[in-house]
């Protein structure tokens, strides 16, 4: 069935000499993979590579089989072209992050409208900003809506968070867990906007904390969870 529907480009890796498997989320279908051949040649005059770079928001033609196997794109062009991110080195590094992430954690088979939506919002919303040191903090956080994950935000006042349960609680100093600025900077995260600040999580190195703290939380309630290679990246880029 021949499918027009807006994607996000989530990964590519090499096939054969000339080709390309792409995956992406689509707006009609979720998460496909496509068989792009001969897109690595000298002699392609059709898609070229560059459309598929790490969260491109593209319009596609393609052809969908839905028994689970590789699909195939008949057309493809950029629908949001980046302004900033692709020439920006902090947030290309933030972008590639946060699609080794996706591509870990999203396995939507199915139309999920309003991830589709949250991605490509908060991703022109980047490409705008001039203010973006928390942005990767911020849409992990708002991540975890949507892979049925987020805690609880059962109480106003809280100094800590029950990592097995996902709820915010309050505890005696000498029995709380983690440190405060993570739990401020968590329970905020999750009700605010990307363009709030929050001054708990003002550095290097409270990013860094923040940032394994959800590594850890992602890793002990999504299974098989692997680590993004690109994290260490994310560290030595930030170290300022």
């Amino acid at each position: 069935m021949l499918v027009t529907t807006e994607a996000i480009a989530l990964s590519s890796k090499k096939y054969s000499e000339s080709s390309l498997i792409i995956k992406a989320l689509t707006r009609s279908d979720g998460v496909k993979s496509y068989l792009v051949r001969g897109v690595r040649s000298k002699k392609n005059k059709g898609l070229s590579p560059a459309l598929f770079q790490a969260l491109t928001i593209l319009d596609i033609e393609a052809f969908h089989k839905n028994k689970g196997g590789l699909e195939s794109i008949r057309s493809a062009k950029i629908s949001n072209p980046f302004q900033t991110i692709p020439y920006n080195i902090s947030k290309n590094s933030i972008t590639l992050f946060i699609s080794e992430l996706l591509n870990i954690c999203v396995k939507e088979e199915g139309k999920n409208d309003n991830l589709f939506e949250f991605i490509k919002s908060s991703f022109l919303w980047l490409d705008m900003s001039n203010s973006f040191q928390n942005f990767h903090l911020h849409f992990i956080t708002k991540l975890l809506k949507y892979l049925g994950i987020s805690p609880s935000v059962n109480i106003k006042e809280t100094n800590d968070f029950d990592f097995i349960n996902g709820i915010f609680i309050k505890s005696d100093e000498k029995n709380r867990v983690l440190p405060k600025n993570i739990v401020k900077g968590f329970y905020n995260f999750l009700g605010t906007n990307f363009d709030y600040n929050e001054e708990s999580i003002n550095s290097s190195k409270k990013r860094k904390e923040f940032l394994e703290f959800i590594m850890n939380y992602l890793e002990y309630h999504i299974e098989s969870f692997k680590r993004p290679k690109s994290l260490n990246i994310l560290y030595d880029l930030f170290q300022a």
